[in-house]
């Protein structure tokens, strides 16, 4: 039995603070930000196209980047698209649903993975846009798979982890969980993955560590077991060392033993949706209660940021900057040190899609289907 699940945005408080360099684009100003900002657009593409009267439209797609320049994202005009470096359309791909995930880019089968609203993971032929072939679900898949050894890895919103052969796209083993009963919080993780082992967590609040060539069960870590609700482990684990990181929606951050599952540190915050761990090992956690929260890597706040209205995407790291994305508003630079919001771009209607960093650009869609390019300093 399907359950109904609650935008993050219902449970979330909304947060006001001051920002500095804010921009809004309409028809009358200028599509541009001053060069002394942290972003400097590009250039921009309309990927799909929503109504005057549309009621709150979203974007959740995220772009892939080849090494060759080539950038590959969906949108919910049931379009994949392929673009160059200057935003000039390469190839185009109808799907049978709206692509709400970030694709990957398999350079050496070349070959690009990814999947939609409609339950089927694509696999593409990246110079072409020709379909090699796809594989069904009964849900929805909002997370970039996984390549291992051969082994494409995914979840989707069933409550289910699916193993399918890279170049066939045979199914090789699947894991599922039971839903919890009541309502359960938006989104579902994605798949970690390292030496044959892949983790992910489920609505119930349960984390699981897979054998990745078999789909057996190495261990599995209940969290959150004081908290009533909302324990969905929605956040896809990162793996630090011999630490994987992971956070329930109501109880926050933990930092669990990749081998055995043990919990080495917990960290208190409601709302972490999404989680990012820097080369130094500072830990940047998205919580739709407090906005961004920084730890160093034994779960100690460095920092917290409040957003302005929306819930923040995962942050993605440039320099000495976070980007990061709010429902409501747009694009935010913080400080990664700090947390000091620097710098927003509002294009109207807000940004949900986490952005995408690669070769010193930011990528991002809005809610309103632009495709937006910026050049980092």
């Amino acid at each position: 039995m399907k359950h109904p699940r609650l935008p993050a945005s219902i449970v979330a408080s909304c947060l006001l603070v001051g920002c500095a360099g804010a921009y809004r684009l309409d028809d009358r100003q200028p599509l541009e930000m001053p060069a002394e900002d942290v972003l400097r657009l590009r250039w921009h593409r309309k990927l799909a196209r929503h109504g005057v009267f549309d009621y709150r439209p979203q974007e959740w797609a995220s772009a892939a980047v080849g090494p060759d320049g080539l950038l590959f994202v969906g949108s919910t005009a049931r379009r994949f698209v392929a673009l160059d470096g200057n935003g000039r359309l390469r190839w185009a791909l109808r799907t049978a649903g709206a692509v709400s995930s970030r694709p990957l880019y398999a350079a050496e089968r070349g070959l690009v993975y990814f999947g939609a609203d409609d339950g089927k993971l694509y696999a593409v032929e990246a110079k072409s846009g020709k379909v090699r072939w796809t594989y069904a679900t009964q849900g929805t898949i909002a997370n970039v798979p996984v390549l291992d050894e051969g082994t494409l890895l995914f979840t989707s919103s069933e409550e289910r982890v699916y193993a399918v052969d890279a170049a066939t796209g045979r199914w090789r083993w699947q894991y599922d969980r039971e839903a919890p009963e009541g309502f359960t919080i938006q989104g579902h993780a994605g798949v970690a993955v390292r030496d044959n082992t892949a983790y992910t967590g489920f609505s119930d609040g349960v984390l699981v560590a897979l054998r990745a060539s078999t789909g057996e069960v190495v261990w599995t870590r209940r969290l959150a077991e004081d908290k009533p609700r909302f324990v969905d482990v929605d956040a896809t684990p990162v793996i630090a060392g011999e630490l994987l990181l992971t956070a329930s929606y109501a109880s926050g951050v933990y930092a669990i033993a990749v081998d055995n599952g043990s919990v080495h540190w917990h960290f208190p915050v409601e709302g972490v949706s999404a989680l990012t761990v820097a080369p130094s090992g500072m830990i940047f956690a998205s919580a739709a209660e407090v906005g961004l929260v920084a730890l160093d890597r034994r779960g100690r706040e460095i920092w917290r940021q409040a957003m302005p209205k929306g819930v923040p995407s995962a942050p993605v790291i440039t320099g000495d900057y976070l980007v990061v994305t709010g429902t409501e508003t747009g694009l935010h630079v913080a400080s990664a040190r700090t947390g000091r919001l620097l710098q927003l771009f509002d294009p109207g209607h807000g940004i949900s899609a986490p952005p995408t960093a690669a070769g010193g650009m930011i990528y991002v869609l809005s809610n309103v289907g632009r495709l937006f390019a910026f050049a980092t300093r």
